[in-house]
């Protein structure tokens, strides 16, 4: 609402009580949680942007509470990209782990209007080694925060507890094979739950559920196979599937000409 703009912003109290000094600033990014490095082109952050182009929140497991300052402000209207994970330097001090359930639930109810892409459990990569993943808890909601979302990425254990429909969202990402995923395999209800989901501009879908138990295979549900899901899909690539289900999907895949 218009009244919003109009009352106090919690995230710039917020970000400085957490400390500006443990925070950058690269090109249209600010980076919570990632200390300045001339090397890595991260910049001191003097000051809160009243209009940043991506936030990125990289010590999740610890930083619900500022994301949840973060989302009562009218930044949170104007945001067009957003991400929620860790990075190398987090992972050098190892003191919290990766479960960031906690900072995935914050964004529950939240309101992204200009929110174009999103992503969850990712690591911000500053030198070559391993992306630990972690645990996402339950992604449900995040179908429902943000209107305008074409991407979305999930990095990690995570859970979808029913079907979601989005109208806009392009572009789909699941990974959960790096080393550092927490939880085990995704569940076989979470994945049927993203194949039945109604998303009508899906283009691009991608489930890397390979998360090394080669003894857990996945099964592809009945209705996704015999309806017309993902009207306007072009790529599908799903692994750790059973026998039959490999089949299935090429089979399926082939006779729509999807890649």
């Amino acid at each position: 609402m218009f009244l919003d703009w109009f009352r106090p912003d919690p995230f710039p109290a917020a970000l400085r009580a957490y400390g500006l000094e443990r925070c950058s600033i690269a090109g249209q990014s600010v980076c919570i949680g990632l200390a300045p490095d001339a090397d890595q082109g991260l910049l001191p952050l003097h000051e809160v942007p009243d209009a940043p182009g991506r936030v990125c929140f990289l010590e999740a497991p610890r930083q619900a509470d500022l994301i949840r300052a973060f989302l009562a402000s009218p930044r949170a209207r104007t945001v067009e990209r957003l991400v929620i994970g860790t990075s190398h330097a987090y992972a050098q001090k190892r003191s919290v782990g990766y479960d960031m359930a906690a900072a995935v639930a914050a964004l529950d109810g939240a309101k992204l209007p200009a929110l174009r892409r999103l992503s969850l459990g990712d690591m911000e990569m500053l030198f070559n080694g391993h992306r630990l993943f972690g645990t996402l808890g339950d992604v449900t909601p995040v179908f429902d925060i943000a209107p305008q979302l074409e991407e979305l990425s999930l990095h990690g254990h995570f859970a979808l507890r029913r079907p979601v429909r989005h109208a806009r969202l392009r572009s789909l990402l699941v990974e959960v094979e790096d080393v550092g995923v927490t939880g085990g395999p995704l569940d076989q209800e979470t994945v049927s739950n993203l194949l039945l989901s109604d998303l009508p501009s899906l283009a691009e879908c991608a489930l890397d559920l390979n998360d090394d138990h080669p003894e857990f295979l996945y099964a592809i549900p009945e209705a996704f196979l015999s309806g017309s899901p993902f009207p306007a899909l072009r790529r599908l690539h799903i692994n750790t599937l059973t026998p039959e289900a490999g089949a299935q999907i090429e089979a399926w895949k082939a006779k729509r000409s999807i890649s």
